[in-house]
């Protein structure tokens, strides 16, 4: 307690909502949130980040589970935010509404927040008038709540110490993977992804030591993590959809009685070629239906990225035509919501094997191309039969530069794939410790459907097409002369 404070409070309110559980059943919560936006960098805040993993690497660990026919594990912390102490003395909160005994019994539970109380002409009763419980009364934060700005980063530290205290080694290239022998790891905010092949208990152990330290619910196998569904296959590997979330967003845009649609974007409409007689909308909606599609493309379904990257130009001052265009992706995702991605055991020794092409000059106002690349893992024997063990990462994004010509526009792309694989090698060789799983130490093979450019990259040859493309993308050809890529 602290009388005649002058701090200002921040502001709190609850929030309601409902969250599906693994078996289909609904729960319904109520979470106490501080306003976090009201806080003001370095008085009651510093530093906010903290990292996420990447949705490559989710996949990347399943692909290594069918491969060893790992099991994979889901656990929650319940309320993970509540367990880090604050980093930051005397940040004051409203008292939240509807717990006025709190202020009246002068003092608080042993919760994360201890009561307060302050003078009545302070100005902790700036927001009595707005719903707040007390007038004179505030709560002083000693560890992080839901909505504080630095409680993320607060929250990574804390886990990120245990688990390297309790073994586990955290991955170079994903600050979120965490790696021992047989075990990987991977923490996104509260939730966790644990595959471990079963020698000696190992992963029991792990969840035991887990528990031990904080409040966890064990899932058991996985079945959804992150809004993706997770299948185990009779063959012993997973497969991965996002149906649900899918009919979800189709439901709260109102396309559940809409026409489906064969494909995402029609090529006959020319999204550029605006006419004046055509309408603004709401850019709110707008913004919601590419997120919404955005962590679709992100998640399983590589097939509508190209067409997200076109509609995320369009952000700024969205049309109707774009609305349109939108729902249109979102009609073709309700044909065909249940599209799965197959993670099988190959024979070893496997590798990263990937894909890529460009467009050229397919953005009609900047005349910018976009570049793409898919990547799964593969056997380099059976190379030729483009056997993959379904995608682990793929990307579709415009180019920085315009490109005079379809060799500059696909030699950027190759660039830029290059980039990606050898990202991928390098977490792979650090996901397999501990795992019996032999990877080719080959060069990664990544085709390419434009002669000229494989020309280009091995012989490294400036000609007349290729003189003025940028130093920081002939990297490629060293990497081929090296032995880590081929094209």
């Amino acid at each position: 307690m602290a009388d005649g404070t002058v701090e200002e409070p921040i502001g709190c309110k609850w929030i309601y909502k409902s969250k599906v559980n693994p078996d289909g059943s609904t729960r319904y919560k109520a979470q106490l949130v501080i306003k976090g936006y009201e806080q003001k960098e370095g008085i009651d805040y510093d530093e906010p980040y903290a990292p996420v993993s990447k949705m490559a690497t989710f996949r990347l660990i399943l692909a290594l589970a069918a491969e060893y026919g790992c099991d994979v594990d889901h656990m929650d912390v319940v309320t993970a935010f509540l367990n880090p102490k604050i980093d930051h003395n005397n940040i004051y909160m409203e008292m939240p509404l509807g717990i006025d005994w709190l202020a009246s019994s002068g003092s608080a539970s042993s919760g994360s927040a201890s009561s307060g109380s302050a003078s009545s002409g302070s100005a902790l009763s700036r927001r009595s008038s707005s719903g707040s419980a007390s007038s004179g009364s505030s709560l002083i934060l000693r560890k992080a709540l839901y909505g504080l700005k630095q409680a993320p980063r607060l929250w990574y530290e804390d886990i990120d110490g245990y688990l390297q205290s309790i073994g586990f080694r955290q991955s170079a290239e994903d600050p979120n993977l965490y790696i021992q022998p047989g075990v990987l790891l991977l923490l996104y905010a509260d939730d966790l992804l644990i595959a471990h092949n079963g020698i000696e208990g190992r992963g029991h152990q792990i969840k035991q030591l887990l528990q031990k330290k904080y409040k966890m619910c064990d899932l058991g196998a996985a079945k959804r993590f992150l809004g993706i569904e997770i299948d185990r296959t009779e063959d012993g590997g997973f497969s991965i959809c996002q149906r649900g979330y899918i009919n979800t967003i189709i439901r709260q845009f109102g396309l559940m009685d809409a026409k489906p649609a064969k494909s995402s974007l029609d090529p006959q409409t020319d999204l550029a070629n605006t006419c004046c007689e055509d309408k603004l909308v709401n850019r709110k909606e707008y913004l919601s239906m590419v997120r919404s599609l955005m962590y679709t493309a992100l998640g399983s379904r590589p097939d509508i990225a190209f067409s997200v990257t076109v509609l995320s130009r369009y952000n700024v001052q969205p049309l109707e035509m774009h609305v349109t265009t939108a729902k249109r992706v979102l009609r073709y995702l309700k044909t065909m919501a249940g599209f799965r991605i197959h993670y099988r055991r190959l024979p070893n020794p496997i590798t990263i094997i990937g894909y890529t092409d460009s467009d050229w000059a397919g953005n009609l106002t900047t005349r910018k191309s976009v570049g793409g690349c898919v990547f799964g893992l593969g056997n380099t024997k059976t190379n030729k039969e483009l056997v993959i063990s379904g995608l682990i990462h793929w990307q579709a994004k415009s180019q920085s530069v315009v490109a005079l010509s379809t060799l500059e526009a696909e030699y950027i792309a190759c660039s830029h794939a290059t980039r990606e694989s050898l990202w991928l090698r390098r977490m792979m060789k650090e996901a397999v410790d501990g795992m019996r799983v032999k990877i080719s130490e080959g060069p990664v093979p990544i085709g390419c459907d434009n002669q000229g450019v494989i020309k280009l990259i091995t012989s490294g040859v400036v000609r007349q097409k290729s003189k003025r493309i940028d130093v920081k993308y002939h990297h490629v050809h060293d990497e081929q002369m090296q032995g880590s890529v081929k094209f």
